[in-house]
């Protein structure tokens, strides 16, 4: 049985097992007063994007937790563009906040910025995304999942619902992400972890977008057809594509390979209860913005904030999918 609710710390690096879904134990959330602790104070967040199923809900708990504790917030999105991102990290630097949340889409490119924030004595929160143990040095904190751990997790799925064996496509993120690497590298080197029989046919980057995904999944089913025994996706709406490409070349909805995805959406859970997905690993959104918020305004009034706070996950299946609240 995998249904099981982590909320502990996993070291974190994006090569060196990059983290960001949580294990048992680890580091205490921010504190609940942190809110108090705004009043007047000015943060810039550089968010992965404006628009995006996950990140719009994690940037409006963003804001609303800095109205709630009086914090001005200037929000940059970097519309998953991570040369955009390095130039709002120097435009924020330049406006001398109080401190300063970065949503990194790369493991390295931040690190010059970094230093400069560091230098200027502006303290950073690093939101969702893990980068090298070099960048960890250089920020106050990393709040949000453990990518890694939710790789783990995924391949623990995978292997229960092909009985350890079969071919699998992964549908990663962005090539050089933090979390399309944590996430994948979780998986693989889980499933070697096992023993497991599964072989990885091919990985995908379809860049967390449907669209790209559903082209890059009907090449898959061309190539592979009836060899696909699973699909991982690096979240649910890569797996949205999957499913779409899946009807599209008309085959049997009822004989669609099993999927394990990331996030816990609404449609995910639907698809769990329809029987096109196996699993879903539930990451909140609303405490992700919510959480680097609290820390940032921690650091940003001189406090002392653990240097690793992980969200919650949850793996949903069709044994819990009624008992568990989609993340959004």
């Amino acid at each position: 049985m995998i249904t099981k609710a982590l909320t502990g710390g996993v070291a974190l690096a994006a090569a060196l097992l990059l983290a960001s879904c949580s294990g048992s134990g680890g580091a205490p959330a921010a504190s609940e007063d942190a809110a108090a602790d705004g009043a007047g104070k000015e943060i810039c967040y550089i968010t992965a994007a404006e628009s995006h199923a996950y990140a719009t809900p994690a940037n409006e708990a963003f804001q609303a937790a800095a109205d709630e504790a009086g914090a001005k917030v200037t929000m940059l999105s970097q519309d998953f563009d991570v040369q955009t991102g390095t130039e709002q990290l120097t435009t924020c630097i330049g406006r001398s906040p109080d401190g300063i949340v970065l949503w990194p889409l790369d493991p390295q490119a931040y690190i010059p910025g970094l230093i400069q924030a560091q230098t200027a004595g502006i303290p950073v929160v690093l939101i969702n995304s893990p980068m090298d143990d070099e960048a960890l040095e250089l920020v106050a904190s990393f709040t949000g999942p453990d990518v890694y751990e939710e790789g783990v997790l995924s391949a623990e799925a995978m292997d229960e619902a092909l009985g350890g064996e079969g071919g699998v496509v992964i549908i990663a993120g962005q090539a050089g992400n933090g979390t399309s690497i944590g996430r994948t590298d979780g998986f693989t080197e889980q499933l070697e972890e096992l023993g497991s029989g599964i072989e990885v046919l091919q990985t995908v980057n379809a860049d967390f977008d449907q669209q790209k995904a559903l082209v890059a999944s009907r090449d898959l089913i061309t190539r592979f057809g009836d060899d696909i025994d699973g699909v991982y996706a690096n979240d649910d709406t890569m797996a949205r594509g999957f499913i779409d490409a899946w009807a599209e070349a008309g085959k049997d909805p009822g004989a669609i390979p099993p999927i394990v995805g990331i996030n816990g959406q609404q449609d995910a859970f639907d698809s769990i209860r329809d029987g096109q997905f196996y699993a879903t690993i539930v990451q909140s959104p609303v405490e992700d913005g919510k959480l680097a918020l609290e820390t940032i305004l921690q650091a940003a009034a001189g406090e002392q904030v653990e240097a690793r706070i992980p969200i919650p996950l949850t793996v949903v299946t069709a044994e819990n999918v009624e008992d568990v609240e989609p993340a959004f």
